[in-house]
């Protein structure tokens, strides 16, 4: 039984699917093979993550066609094994260091993950031992030093909150803790996998945005109310497994039914409300901040292009 009735949701970009998604399927599916994503029981230290089935039924593919609609081919591979192996990251911590609460393996194995991220070509990354690893480091090559020192220091930050968010989610877990609203919120933008994938949006469009600019104000709301509308809308969706099935405490409509001691389906509708707000203030931003800012930065016509596919990249996420 459905805990909520899903509330109806402010849409104001169209969904458009990319061409190459059959392709995509076929390669992220080969890909997963080759790195032991998938038919590796042994590496995946004794317990099978995935199989082929719950790998088709998840289509990263899809998903990854969606919001990545003008990507070509080879782009559209590329992204659609990066969600590929940050799913399996998720689902893998899951099992291995959630459900048995392992603080200290989860540390010495999320520390060890860095070393497959190097910044500069001439550094020497560490030696893959599992899947995780392996993904990781296919991935950095193919992908990091296609662009800047400045994009790879944010893109690897931003890789870096990602993983670090299953300690934040495990320490609660272990305290039986849930977030208050705030702390929540504030976590979420910092560790979560949107301004990630607000990172990769970059690599997918083939821009970069310009480094004076990428920490100013108006650039961090875009990128903080991206990041908001990702989460929240997928706490709705997966409300349900994560709380329910997996007893994971780190989800935005638990947060207020929580904090505010309300039913779930109120708590459901002001998680969908402040959803809609993000939105809004993304669109404002956009019209109102941008202008003015390009102005005062002195931004040529190429990088203001530029800055503009990456919010038009977004809007298609």
């Amino acid at each position: 039984m459905q805990p909520f009735e899903l509330p109806e949701f402010y849409t104001p970009w169209p969904a458009r699917l990319n061409p190459n998604l059959e392709a995509a399927r076929i390669h992220s599916k080969a890909w997963a093979y080759e790195m032991g994503i998938l038919g590796s029981e042994e590496e995946a230290q004794s317990s099978v993550i995935w199989d082929e089935h719950t790998f088709d039924s998840h289509d990263h593919a899809l998903l990854c066609s969606y919001t990545h609609p003008d990507a070509p081919g080879a782009e559209l591979d590329l992204v659609t094994d990066w969600y590929v192996w940050v799913f399996f990251f998720d689902d893998h911590f899951l099992e291995i260091y959630k459900r048995t609460q392992d603080m200290a393996g989860a540390k010495e194995y999320l520390d060890r993950l860095p070393a497959f991220m190097p910044v500069h070509p001439t550094d020497t990354p560490s030696v893959p031992t599992n899947p995780v690893e392996r993904g990781l480091a296919d991935l950095w090559s193919r992908t990091a030093f296609t662009k800047s020192v400045d994009w790879r220091l944010r893109f690897f930050e931003s890789t870096k909150n990602l993983l670090e968010e299953s300690l934040w989610e495990l320490a609660n877990i272990n305290q039986d803790r849930v977030a208050n609203p705030i702390e929540y919120i504030e976590m979420r933008r910092k560790v979560g996998g949107a301004p990630w994938s607000a990172d990769l949006v970059e690599h997918a469009v083939f821009i970069e945005i310009p480094a004076g600019i990428a920490s100013t104000r108006p650039m961090r709301i875009l990128k903080d109310t991206f990041a908001d509308g990702v989460h929240l809308r997928n706490d709705l969706f997966s409300y349900q497994r994560e709380v329910e099935d997996e007893g994971e405490n780190a989800n935005c409509v638990l947060v207020l039914e929580r904090f505010l001691n309300v039913s779930t389906q109120e708590a459901a509708n002001l998680t969908n409300d402040m959803l809609t707000s993000r939105l809004y203030q993304f669109d404002n931003t956009a019209v109102t901040e941008l202008p003015p800012l390009f102005e005062e930065y002195g931004l040529d016509p190429v990088a203001r292009v530029n800055v503009l596919l990456y919010i038009k990249g977004l809007q298609d996420w």
